[in-house]
């Protein structure tokens, strides 16, 4: 069980060291879209777990590896290609492809087991995506 986690919410405004793998999906489970609207989480400097929104159950899931070469991906849903959905994330409006998007509740199962052991796994209903930046 992982439980060094690095972790910075816009609920409280700080960084917070050694954190639990529980403790951080417990702050992923609260996101609303209005006060709490963003969890990054960092385990050492090996991987990156960003998970923003909340509005209407709705949130984005980002997640970065930096060994052995930095790589990027988001967690996907079938939707129709082409809509765009919005989130609010910190205040503001973001646009982001409703694939993209997906349900709370369902991404909080994932989530654990990402948070627990670092690997992303191949979650079932849902889709991991290699994103360029």
């Amino acid at each position: 069980m992982l439980n060094d986690w690095r972790m910075y919410t816009d609920a409280s405004g700080q960084d917070q060291n050694h954190m639990g793998w529980h403790e951080v999906l417990k702050e992923i489970a609260q996101l609303n879209g209005t006060s709490r609207t963003l969890v990054h989480a960092a385990y050492g400097d090996h991987v990156d777990l960003v998970v923003a929104g909340g509005n209407q159950g709705q949130i984005l899931v980002q997640w970065k590896e930096h060994e052995p070469e930095a790589r990027h991906y988001v967690l996907t849903a079938d939707k129709p290609a082409g809509t765009m959905s919005t989130l609010t994330i910190e205040g503001a409006d973001v646009s982001f492809p409703a694939s993209w998007c997906i349900e709370l509740e369902q991404a909080i199962p994932v989530l654990g087991d990402l948070l627990r052991t670092c690997e992303k796994g191949e979650p079932s209903g849902l889709t991991w995506i290699s994103v360029e930046m």
